[in-house]
This record gives structure tokens, C-alpha cells and sequence, in this order.
């Protein structure tokens, strides 16, 4: 028999594991900002775009998203795949995005963390085949911060999810299946049109 004088604590200890499994499982609670990937112009950085051929459920299969776009931007000769999706599962976009995003395309073989002087606090998380000549960079926004560390993150945003609805997730993904080698993945017109992306998108208010 369980001794009366544990009975608070074990209420209390019942109350605290409950609230997230009511937030998150049965209310299914978020927190939207208003802001959605429309907003970026079909028209970026002198390119004009037109959208892949993806299947319309591509963004829901694969991220839990309804809120996608997949687009060729082409300028003269220079052709790159702009993907941008929001989605309030998170380790959908940050756990080796390229698998649902590029890998039908090519296969990565180095991968790395940079950041261009002229934007310190923006990670960009960079992949190369050098063999191939493809580079793809990619950027994770969330609740207005840039995540580094994706693991990191988590862990850190881990208690305030406890008690608070789901705020969405923005990856940013570029492909240039054809970059020079000679030239620094941030240097290439990809980081403009990935940056000019981000740009747009952050520029809409929030609501």
C-alpha cells in the first residue's frame, strides 16, 4: 500500500509529465508566427524560377510540411534548386536533410559548418562532392535564431517545449550540381540566392 504522505508528490510528478502529452499529443498545440515560404519572390538575385517537378505531397511525406516550395531558378547558363520548408517537426529538417532533398540528385561526400564575414551569427551548413562539382548549403531558422548544432539545439529547447506549443522550423536548402571548384562554397551565387532567400522570408512581420 503506497504511504499517504507520498501522495502530493506523486501528484505533482503526475501533473508535470501530463501537461506535455495534453500540449503536444492530444491539443497538438502550436505557436505560429504568421510568416510562410510563399513570400520569397519567384524572382531572386536576377534569377527567375519556375517549380520542380516534385509530387504536391512530397513536403507532407517527408517533413510534415504544407508549407514547401521546390524551385529551378535559372539565370543565362546557371541553373540551382532552391527548397525551402516550414514545418513544426523539427528533426525532419535538421537530421540530414539532403537525404529527402538532394539525394536523388547526388550523394554528398564531405560536409561542414561556415559562416560568411558578412554574416557572422548565420551558420551555414555546407556539402560538397568534388568529384562532381556539386555543392549544396543549407540554413536552419528557428523562433528568429540560426541553429548551429542541431543536437545542441534540441537539448536546449527541450524543457521550454515541455510547456509550450510547437513553433515551426525553416530550412533553406540551395543545389548547384555544377559549382566551380576554384571558388569558396559562400562566394558562389547559391550563397547569394540562399542568402537573399532567408532575407525575404525573415522580412515578412510577424503576427
Amino acid at each position: 500500500m503506497l504511504s499517504s504522505r507520498y501522495a502530493l508528490a506523486i501528484c505533482v510528478a503526475l501533473v508535470v509529465a501530463l501537461v506535455p502529452t495534453i500540449i503536444h499529443s492530444y491539443a497538438g498545440v502550436v505557436v505560429s508566427d504568421g510568416r510562410t515560404v510563399q513570400s520569397i519572390p519567384a524572382t531572386l538575385s536576377s534569377y527567375t524560377s519556375a517549380p520542380t517537378k516534385r509530387n504536391a505531397e512530397w513536403g507532407e511525406s517527408h517533413f510534415e510540411s504544407h508549407d514547401w516550395f521546390e524551385r529551378q531558378y535559372v539565370q543565362g547558363s546557371d541553373s540551382l534548386v532552391l527548397t525551402v520548408v516550414r514545418s513544426y517537426d523539427l528533426k525532419a529538417l535538421y537530421h540530414h536533410p539532403e537525404l529527402a532533398v538532394s539525394y536523388h540528385v547526388v550523394k554528398f561526400d564531405d560536409a561542414s559548418t561556415q559562416t560568411a564575414p558578412e554574416r557572422p551569427d548565420m551558420p551555414v551548413h555546407v556539402l560538397t562532392n568534388t568529384s562532381a562539382g556539386a555543392v549544396a548549403m543549407y540554413v536552419l531558422l528557428y523562433d528568429g535564431r540560426f541553429i548551429d548544432d542541431p543536437i545542441r539545439f534540441q537539448l536546449r529547447t527541450a524543457g521550454e517545449l515541455l510547456f509550450t506549443g510547437r513553433k515551426a522550423m525553416t530550412l533553406f536548402f540551395v543545389l548547384d550540381e555544377k559549382a566551380p571548384g576554384s571558388v569558396s562554397p559562400l562566394k558562389l551565387p547559391a550563397a547569394k540566392l540562399l542568402f537573399d532567400a532567408i532575407d525575404q522570408c525573415r522580412a515578412q512581420p510577424a503576427k
